[in-house]
């Protein structure tokens, strides 16, 4: 390779990386805007006042909110399913899976609440039309959860005539400890969490044969 070849390869990298980093400022700044102004209200024009960019350079990224709205949508779904899939795994215990599944889902929602109500609260069109072409499939990374309680029922942990009702009371109540403190500045992630436990063992007790 010539000296000529190596300073356009170099350049060509340069390049990238600042469009990536970009690109990762963008999102991180539409991220803000959503949580402060909700999805109606939330414009294009407000994240490039936020990063000191004009609105043409956003456009050169995405044609309009909702594509840009998506990617930040398939970014932290992605990382959420990575969380799921490590934590599924984080014991050989059925049970003990259940419990760190259902902490980890409030950990994740309350430290990523731009994505969560985008996702969970706003726009579940997204994932319900399946339009996130880059994220994984809502059906495999939820399916982690009736597997591990298929496991736990198989354990003798739990009974379940109906695991997918029993999931969706568990979801239902890790989405509302969620949801309210992600609305309540003084719902701390550590008070959540004590409702967590709270929640999932009241569930548990329940739930044993």
């Amino acid at each position: 390779m010539t000296r000529r070849q190596r300073l356009q390869e170099g350049s060509q990298k340069r390049r990238e990386q600042q469009k990536e980093e970009l690109y990762q400022t963008i999102l991180k700044a539409a991220g803000d805007m959503f949580l402060k102004h909700g999805y109606e209200d939330f414009s294009l024009r407000q994240v490039a006042e936020e990063i000191g960019y004009s609105p043409g350079t956003i456009y050169l990224y995405f044609d309009n909110k909702d594509e840009l709205l998506r990617a930040l949508a398939e970014q932290g779904f992605a990382d959420f399913s990575r969380m799921l899939q490590t934590t599924s795994v984080s014991s050989s215990d059925p049970l003990e899976r259940m419990i760190a599944l259902a902490r980890g889902y409030i950990t994740f929602g309350l430290q990523n609440p731009a994505f969560y109500r985008l996702i969970f609260m706003e726009r579940p069109d997204f994932f319900v039309h399946e339009t996130l072409e880059n994220a994984p499939k809502w059906e495999e990374t939820f399916g982690l959860w009736h597997s591990i309680m298929e496991d736990a029922i198989q354990a003798g942990k739990i009974r379940a005539e109906d695991p997918l009702k029993t999931l969706d009371a568990i979801w239902s109540l890790l989405h509302g400890i969620v949801a309210l403190a992600n609305r309540m500045p003084d719902f701390t992630l550590e008070r959540a969490l004590g409702a967590a436990d709270v929640a999932v063992e009241m569930i548990v007790r329940g739930l044993r044969p």
